[in-house]
Parts: structure tokens; sequence; C-alpha cells
């Protein structure tokens, strides 16, 4: 490219110059297909329901698995019970120290207990959580020491009812988001288990069966 001096310039003619423009940056309509940002069909309330629900119903789940089990965590006349709960509401006994004594059911139990009434005061609540918002939820919820079969029974039914309003509010956000979550979490195959797969379809698909064998996989 050649260089102008202030010589050149002094002794040029006096037609314009030609200037070159930069392009044009690229409008809306010149995105690449593909690449643009996806719009969420779901509101943000949909959304946050649809976590919550799914947090909800995973702890139902290790609850409900616990007991059906036969382990009881507020059976009063169970010796391994009454030291875990003992242990859990002593005021003297450091939160760390708590949390080594219990039994693993316990603390099983006991996390899944609490996440899924968090869970269900975040929709109702927000943010910011009150100590009396937190007792008045677990009293719906979750059972308490010496809770009786009836009782129980009820609080199972109330968390039930409460993910399925949960879910409902969520409307196709849910399965949405669950099945994104499984998606996420699928293993990922070697090339020896995906060539496995591939040549189990091939017994079913001719047209695959040709392909592969065109390949050398068969």
């Amino acid at each position: 490219m050649a260089i102008l001096t202030l010589e050149d310039l002094e002794n040029s003619t006096d037609q314009p110059m030609q200037v070159a423009m930069a392009p044009d940056p690229i409008t809306a309509s010149e995105v690449i297909v593909g690449t643009e940002k996806q719009k969420s069909p779901f509101s943000k309330d949909q959304k946050d329901a649809a976590g919550f629900a799914i947090r909800m119903e995973q702890n139902m789940k290790v609850m409900d698995d616990l007991m059906d089990s036969g382990y009881n965590p507020v059976d009063p006349t169970r010796l391994s019970t009454l030291k875990d709960n003992f242990v859990d509401n002593a005021p003297f006994i450091p939160d760390l120290l708590e949390n080594v004594l219990v039994s693993g059911n316990y603390q099983l139990y006991r996390n899944a207990a609490m996440d899924f009434a968090m869970a269900q005061l975040r929709r109702e609540s927000g943010a910011a959580i009150t100590a009396s918002e937190l007792e008045s939820m677990k009293e719906l919820y979750i059972p308490a020491f010496g809770d009786k079969p009836p009782t129980l029974a009820g609080k199972r039914t109330r968390r039930l009812n409460a993910f399925e309003t949960m879910k409902a509010s969520a409307e196709k956000s849910y399965t949405q988001t669950k099945s994104a979550i499984k998606k996420s979490s699928d293993p990922i195959l070697t090339e020896e288990e995906a060539a496995d797969i591939l040549k189990d379809r091939a017994k079913r698909d001719p047209a695959l069966r040709a392909k592969l064998k065109a390949a050398g996989v068969l």
C-alpha cells in the first residue's frame, strides 16, 4: 500500500479523494441463525416454582424412602431415636458436635426435611425467612419427636399437596427443567459403549446396519 506524503497531497489534483467507508455493522436480521439468545416461554415466577418443586420432590423421596424402609426419626420408643432427638435439641451441645453424634439416617432425614421446608418458604416469603416462619412450616410438614402414626400420615399428605401445588404453579416449566437436569446428569458414554448401542440398534435397522458396515464398525 502506497504511503502519501505531505508533498503528494500538495501536488494532487482537485478531484475529490475516494474514502473507503467501514462496512455497516451487522443488523439484527443478519445474525447467524441459531446463535441468537432464545427467549424463555416461561415467566420468572414459573421458573422459580419449577426449581422449588423439584427440590421439594427430591427431599420428599428421601424422607418417604427412609420411613418406608422402617426408619422412624421421631419414635420415642427407640433408644437410637431418643438419643438423636436429644442430641439435636440439647442447647448445651455445639452444632458441630451434634452432627457427629447423631446417626446417619437422622442426618439424611433432618437435612431433607429442612430443605423441603426452606423450598416452600422461599416461594411464600422470598429471600428473608424468619425463625417463626420456619417453626410454623416445621409444625405443618415435618415430623416432630413423639408424633403418632396418624399425625405422621397427615404431615406426609400435606407435603405431597404442597409439592403438587408448587408443581402446578410452575406449569410446563417443571417438566422442562426436570428434563434438563436429567440430561445434564446422564453419564457420558465411552466409544466402546456407544458402538455397542449402535450395533444393538443396527439389528433392527437395516439402513443403520449398512452404514455401520461401510464404516467398518460391523
